[in-house]
Parts: C-alpha cells; sequence; structure tokens
C-alpha cells in the first residue's frame, strides 16, 4: 500500500500528532518547509522507483497529492 510506504518516510522525517491519511496537509500538519520538500521528494522517488518533476513538488499540498504523483509516475 503506498499509504504505508509514505508513512515510513514522513516518520522518518516529521513529528507530528494524530494519524497520516490522504487529507494530511504537508505544511500545515507536518510543519514542512521549503527544506523538507526537496529531503522528501528525494526518499519517496528512491522507496518507489519514480522520477517526480521539478515542478510537482511546488503542486503537492497533501499526502494524497504524493499518493497521486507517484501513481502518476
Amino acid at each position: 500500500m503506498i499509504l504505508a510506504r509514505i508513512k515510513v518516510i514522513i516518520d522518518k522525517q516529521f513529528i507530528y500528532e494524530g494519524e497520516l491519511s490522504e487529507q494530511t496537509r504537508i505544511i500545515d500538519d507536518l510543519g514542512a518547509d521549503s527544506f523538507d520538500i526537496p529531503v522528501m521528494v528525494n526518499a519517496l522517488e528512491d522507496e518507489f522507483e519514480v522520477t517526480i518533476s521539478d515542478e510537482e513538488p511546488f503542486k503537492i499540498r497533501t499526502i494524497g497529492d504524493l499518493i497521486e504523483i507517484i501513481q502518476d509516475n
């Protein structure tokens, strides 16, 4: 399951309260900043063996967005 694999990456990078879901907001709920996003994207590329374009991280707002990007690649 994609969400479970993303959760492993998120758990290594962020400290957050509550459950991770497709509605979890990367910036507001996880506290990600401009330095966290590229690190997270690199980890996702490695885990899922995909290439995420330079434009796609700007579209990421929620975990659901991450899942969609991974599925599309």
